[in-house]
């Protein structure tokens, strides 16, 4: 367990799962709106109102972690507190992605191809899954701090599915510049995708970040 009163840290470790639930949620909610997006016959206002479910999962998610930052209070040591804000805040920056990629294609009035559909739904796929790893190494933090300090090799199955999903990003990058399409609409098209894989560099970003936190707390 990390070093702080029992009560205390049951207490943050309570409301950081709370706001990565809430996270998870926003990742939910932009897997819906995406499904959508590559689907032929959605309709603007369809897109807006899933958008807008996003941006409603985006809005708790920075209650929860406002909410877990100011429990910190005098829980932790200050290295600690700093580590454990900024795992928290980086978190959130994912369900920010999902709420601005959302928000972009909405006022761009943007729908993928149809063919595009099966290649970013299972990217979506793993970076749930990502994630779902993520959260599962975040709570360990709390629940057996000794044991994540020696074997963190969890961290290595959050860069296992970005590898997943670098794969696929790859190749949709060469499908979108292979098109018979004008470079401003390649462009366009290449941009959104890079949005929806940024998710998952930044879930193995917070990976990297845990094993740094790690490491530089064994003795």
């Amino acid at each position: 367990m990390l070093m702080a009163g029992k009560n205390n840290s049951r207490k943050v470790h309570t409301l950081i799962m709370e706001q990565i639930k809430d996270v998870q949620g926003c990742l939910i909610s932009f897997e819906n709106f995406l499904r959508a997006a590559t689907t032929p016959a959605t309709n603007n206002e369809t897109l807006r109102a899933l958008a807008e479910g996003v941006h409603q999962m985006e809005n708790a998610a920075d209650r929860s972690l406002r909410t877990m930052i100011d429990s910190l209070g005098g829980a932790f040591l200050p290295s600690t507190r700093q580590d454990l804000i900024s795992i928290a805040t980086n978190c959130d920056k994912i369900a920010n992605k999902c709420e601005h990629t959302a928000m972009m294609i909405v006022l761009q009035r943007f729908l993928f191809p149809a063919d595009f559909a099966k290649d970013l739904m299972q990217i979506q796929k793993y970076t749930h899954q990502q994630f779902d790893v993520l959260s599962e190494s975040i709570s360990l933090l709390f629940s057996k701090f000794g044991e994540l300090l020696q074997d963190h090799s969890i961290l290595d199955k959050v860069r296992e599915f970005e590898s997943y999903v670098d794969e696929l990003e790859k190749g949709l990058y060469e499908r979108i510049f292979a098109m018979d399409l004008d470079l401003a609409h390649r462009a366009q098209l290449a941009n959104f995708v890079e949005l929806v894989c940024d998710v998952s560099d930044i879930i193995e970003n917070i990976a990297d970040q845990i094993q740094i936190m790690l490491i530089t707390r064994k003795a």
